[in-house]
């Protein structure tokens, strides 16, 4: 059946079938849609879990550090330790040796007990002691460089001042209330060293409002993290407490913290811009709760893991992915099928493209498919068509424009260099020259016959050389000792192809736009070399040279393949007749060069390919 009469089949029936495989696909999307929202509903079931947990673990911190504040009112208020401290206060003004320490404490002996005031002082601080188990040091220090504590035996650190320790000096700024330090270890008695969490407050005189003292109580860490260890966040979550400066108070991995080994999202948790948010980088499974504590403006945070949401997760995502890959794999088979079909014709005219790439204009894409790729390629074949004509014809065209180059340059050569070489020849017959006839008549017959070549347009170099010879030849016996010339070329480049006529237009130039115009005598020089990339062959003359401004604008029409514009005409046209007839036939990385200095002479380069005479194009 002929392809004008086939049915047209759009190709939107094969995108709609297409549309079939995408809906498939759709459905392998609802699974992973319904397993997100399934992840996100236990989020948020975690999330508000989490967050009652951590108000418990606030509530409880909260409620035992207020405890212990409430013990410290208490100390504070005693009559005991306010007649105890009053009188070291005074010691310390009268002079005494208990005076105010500047650069540490007056001495590292307790209070001592033979002192009613400090035995009754130190027995509340042991009652206190005793009762609370949780209570790892309980101290007062008064301002005039004396300490008490429960145990009489306590001896401070001589190489500790109680004064530049952060909760002493924090308490000093506390006004009406005390001071909670972060965790840390406590070094100012001799021979002790335990991980604390410090509850400071300064003792004012309610009569004076005068400072007497700072009561230091020190709570065992252990208190807080039992407190948090007892709250279970799944398998991996865990619960930290940091204060409002960001230092951890109490951290399950406080060691891996300190050595760098794990980080916690710090920054975002002291700002308070969010209760609830999920970490960054590589903490990107962690969900970060946060609850601030009112009285000591801690926060605690309790973290939980992506990975733990789903309860029975894997096996969740396990029959998850079961479905997805069965739907998949069935729309993956409908996609094959397909994309074969759709994509065969198209294949077809990609294949029919690259061969016209590779230079093939008889190729014809054979698609039979009856839809708009079919169209195509019976746009193609029509396409292709034309370009092979169009090739053949340019072909053809640029075929005759380099004969008419050529004759137009051996036209050139013709009138008035044959007028003025038959004119020599007749004057030096009438002068009885008859050496010199036959010399330049024998010169011309072969420069003639050379031009000729029997219809060819590539030579080898040897028969250009001797095309040029034969120029300088005749121009030597008309200039006589005005001109001279030389030829050198090796001898393993002479069997190499060359387009013809190209050094004696070149050699033209040097004489008449270069010696002829001089007053001295000139002299031609022709050279020529094998190089890596080819050859060479040079022009080289002793004349009158070019100006930088000439010079550039030969460059310049050269260049842009144009006429000679602002140079000579004659030695223009036969310049860029050399020139565009080596591009035409080597290529445009070949072709001419030049150098010239105005009274020094100019050079031309011929770069060219090394062609061997069974390498002729």
């Amino acid at each position: 059946m002929p392809e004008s009469n086939r049915r047209f089949h759009s190709i939107q029936v094969d995108i709609a079938i297409a549309f079939a495989a995408l809906s498939v696909a759709i459905i392998v999307a609802a699974i992973l849609i319904a397993f997100t929202v399934t992840e996100e509903s236990a989020r948020q079931s975690s999330r508000r879990y989490t967050r009652e947990l951590v108000r418990q673990i606030t509530n409880n911190i909260e409620f035992y550090i207020d405890y212990m504040d409430s013990v410290s009112s208490i100390i504070e208020a005693s009559p005991d330790v306010q007649e105890y401290l009053r009188a070291a206060g005074e010691g310390a003004d009268a002079g005494g040796t208990g005076g105010p320490a500047t650069d540490g404490y007056a001495g590292d002996e307790p209070a001592n007990d033979d002192d009613p005031a400090a035995a009754g002082v130190r027995q509340i601080l042991r009652t206190l002691a005793d009762t609370r188990s949780d209570i790892s040091l309980i101290a007062l220090f008064d301002n005039g460089g004396g300490f008490i504590t429960a145990d009489s035996e306590s001896v401070l650190n001589p190489f500790t001042d109680p004064q530049r320790q952060s909760w002493y000096s924090g308490a000093k700024n506390v006004r009406d209330g005390s001071l909670i330090s972060p965790s840390h270890v406590q070094n100012i008695i001799a021979g002790r060293y335990q991980w604390v969490i410090s509850l400071s407050r300064e003792l004012i005189d309610p009569e004076s409002g005068r400072s007497l003292g700072v009561l230091l109580v020190d709570l065992n860490y252990r208190i807080i993290e039992r407190i948090c260890a007892s709250i279970e966040l799944g398998r991996r979550g865990y619960i930290f407490i940091v204060d409002r400066n960001g230092d951890i108070v109490y951290h399950p991995r406080q060691q891996l913290l300190y050595s760098g080994l794990k980080t916690e999202d710090i920054r975002r948790v002291i700002e308070g811009k969010e209760d609830y948010f999920s970490g960054d980088n590589e903490d990107r499974e962690k969900f970060y709760s946060v609850q601030t504590m009112p009285l000591t403006g801690w926060k605690v945070v309790g973290v939980n893991y992506r990975s733990e949401f789903v309860e029975g997760r894997d096996a969740v995502r396990a029959t998850y992915t079961f479905w997805g890959l069965l739907f998949l794999a069935a729309a993956m088979g409908m996609s094959v099928v397909l994309a074969l079909r759709i994509s065969r014709p198209i294949r077809q005219l990609r294949a029919s493209m690259r061969a016209v790439e590779q230079g093939s204009f008889d190729i014809r894409a054979d698609i039979r498919s009856s839809n708009e790729i079919g169209e195509l390629g019976k746009g193609f074949n029509i396409m292709i068509g034309e370009i092979k004509n169009l090739l053949a014809r340019v072909t053809a065209e640029q075929e005759q424009k380099r004969k008419s180059e050529l004759k137009a340059l051996q036209m050139q050569i013709n009138p008035h260099f044959l007028y003025n070489t038959l004119d020599s020849v007749i004057w030096m017959a009438q002068s009885g020259k008859e050496d010199e006839v036959i010399a330049m008549s024998s010169a011309l017959a072969r420069l003639f016959r050379l031009s000729i070549s029997k219809g060819k347009e590539i030579i080898d170099v040897a028969s250009e050389l001797e095309h040029v010879r034969s120029y300088l030849t005749i121009q030597k016996i008309r200039y006589k000792d005005r001109l001279d010339y030389s030829i050198n070329v090796d001898e393993d480049i002479m069997s190499c192809r060359i387009v013809k006529i190209i050094l004696q237009p070149l050699a033209e130039n040097a004489i008449y736009h270069g010696i002829k115009n001089n007053f001295a005598a000139g002299t031609v020089r022709i050279s020529g070399r094998r190089t890596e990339t080819g050859m060479i062959l040079q022009v080289r003359d002793d004349g009158t040279g070019m100006d930088g401004e000439a010079l550039e604008k030969l460059r310049r029409a050269l260049a842009s393949g144009g006429g000679a514009d602002g140079v000579s005409s004659e030695r223009g046209v036969g310049v860029h007749n050399v020139d565009e007839r080596i591009k035409l036939y080597f290529g445009r990385e070949y072709g001419l060069e030049f150098e010239s200095r105005e009274d020094e002479g100019t050079t031309v380069t011929v770069r060219l390919p090394a062609i061997e005479r069974e390498g002729e194009p």
